[in-house]
């Protein structure tokens, strides 16, 4: 729904307020600041970016938000990339495998359990998309791998392996992959193409996004959001308040680009309360819980010496593989619930280049992020005992590694360094959106349908000027990336233009036919 009464291109442009400068809030600046729309950002944290976001690792710069660039057909992301020359790459080595007792799985049939549970995965999406209405919301994902196992024959250590590798899956969405609905598992399928991984980091293309609203947007940092109260209703827009701990600030649209997981702990309040369409679907929309963890050493000790059997005459250099998965480990006391957790290795230079670094980046999910998050969240990252308990939590893994001496200095971590966005209150707690599985309707509820939810959310109350974005409310091949906030600022931005009848300059024409 458009504002009834929209402005001519000769009327006073909209005072837009947007909260959160995240990748959402600052396209969303992008693309109403080159119309001439007045702009002013409140920004909780007292940096921009929100949940992309660098740290220092030593003497490098490291990305404690997203990593990969999801999909390489269109993607807004990987054209900045490009532009801004930050260095990416695609990852086309087999990755390795380490059993549940910590002893490696063969190569070959690694490769060939793997491709298998791709192969269930595509059906899987396929299944989901074709059959969504009538998939019950209790089934999962791995229930389906259940179903379609005995179809392919395998011996029982095989069907447990590729059980074991599915779990991997976990990474993808945050949570363990039993959690993971099927119904619903076609909105986790993203755009076509590659996945490219960020080796150098987002910084350059954030600060790319955001060109336009620091030169041109009032941006106030520091400024929690507490409260939105709108006047307007279908008949007339009014203005729109928005309140902070000590101001109150007047606008004429409101865009909220906060975290999901901070709208579904009621931060900001909305008055009146948000409609039961936009509520609903807040809470029926769950939130991922996965973790970085850097451990940088003074060598890559596990890419020396790793020798080609064929080419040992001429010292031929094979480095160890980029990916490694630790299945259900049954060696590490930390590791209670045998939680699976992924490798990858930051060290070869032919991959990463310039950016290349011995140093470990491992990625945790679902019950196993919350445990080391609880132990790492009360303890300073500078101190001896931070170090300390991720050294000892994830020694048992890098332990498993070609050529580890626990004698020899290059084994022995110089930095650690992990994310905490299970406590961080401004991240909601957790990640990105993920679709979990739910138990059957009791008699006389309403179906959840969570397509129809993110459309509502996306939809927002334009009638009230107030809007919603970020990557819960992309579109649906984007849900989750940083690819889907941005993208989803964008369309906002575009909206608010059109309801206000201003017309579109050349770049965001470009945009909104894209």
């Amino acid at each position: 729904m458009t504002h009834p009464s929209p402005l001519s291109e000769t009327s006073q442009r909209p005072r837009v307020g947007i909260v959160g400068a995240g990748l959402a809030g600052l396209r969303c600046a992008e693309v109403l600041i080159n119309e001439g729309v007045e702009v002013t950002i409140l920004e909780a944290r007292n940096r921009i970016g929100g949940r992309v976001h660098q740290m220092d690792l030593l003497s490098r710069s490291v990305d404690m938000g997203p990593s990969w660039i999801h999909g390489t057909f269109t993607n807004p992301i990987l054209r900045l990339a490009e532009e801004t020359e930050t260095a990416h790459c695609l990852i086309e080595d087999n990755a390795h495998i380490f059993d549940t007792d910590g002893s490696s799985v063969c190569p070959l049939r690694a490769i060939r359990l793997f491709d298998l549970v791709w192969n269930i995965i595509s059906d899987a999406f396929k299944y989901s998309n074709e059959n969504c209405r009538k998939i019950s919301p209790k089934r999962s994902l791995k229930d389906f791998f259940m179903e379609r196992l005995p179809e392919y024959g395998l011996e029982e250590d095989d069907r447990t392996l590729v059980l074991q590798i599915a779990e991997v899956w976990g990474a993808f969405i945050g949570d363990p992959w039993d959690n993971q609905s099927l119904k619903y598992f076609w909105l986790e399928e993203c755009l076509d193409g590659e996945n490219l991984f960020v080796a150098g980091t987002h910084s350059s293309i954030l600060q790319s996004i955001a060109q336009k609203a620091l030169s041109n947007a009032k941006i106030l940092l520091d400024t929690e959001v507490t409260s939105i109260r709108s006047f307007g209703n279908a008949e007339a827009h009014s203005k729109v308040l928005v309140k902070t701990a000590n101001r109150e600030f007047e606008f004429d649209d409101v865009v909220i680009t906060v975290p999901l997981g901070c709208l579904k702990k009621g931060t900001p309040k909305f008055y009146p309360p948000l409609p039961s369409s936009i509520s609903r679907a807040i809470q029926n929309a769950s939130y991922g819980h996965l973790e970085k963890i850097y451990i940088t050493f003074p060598k890559a000790f596990w890419d020396s010496t790793v020798l080609e059997p064929k080419a040992t005459a001429s010292g031929e250099k094979i480095r160890f593989p980029t990916f490694s998965h630790f299945l259900c480990p049954t060696y590490s006391i930390e590791n209670t619930g045998s939680w699976a957790l992924e490798l990858v290795s930051l060290s070869s230079p032919e991959l990463f280049g310039c950016h290349s670094q011995p140093t470990l980046l491992f990625c945790v999910h679902g019950p196993y992020a919350t445990h080391i998050t609880s132990l790492i969240a009360p303890l300073s990252s500078s101190s001896q005992e931070y170090f300390k308990v991720i050294d000892d939590f994830f020694r048992p893994y890098y332990a498993l590694l070609p050529n580890y001496d626990r004698t020899d200095q290059n084994c022995i971590p110089e930095a650690v360094l992990a994310t905490n966005w299970q406590n961080d209150r401004l991240a909601g707690y957790g990640s990105y959106i993920n679709f979990q599985v739910r138990d059957e309707l009791r008699k006389g509820e309403p179906e959840v349908k969570l397509e129809e939810d993110i459309r509502a959310l996306r939809r927002g109350m334009p009638e009230k000027g107030i809007w919603l974005a970020g990557e819960h409310t992309a579109p649906f091949v984007a849900l989750g990336t940083s690819t889907g906030a941005y993208w989803s600022g964008e369309s906002v931005g575009v909206r608010i233009l059109r309801a206000y009848g201003l017309v579109m300059g050349k770049r965001n024409k470009k945009a909104n036919d894209q």
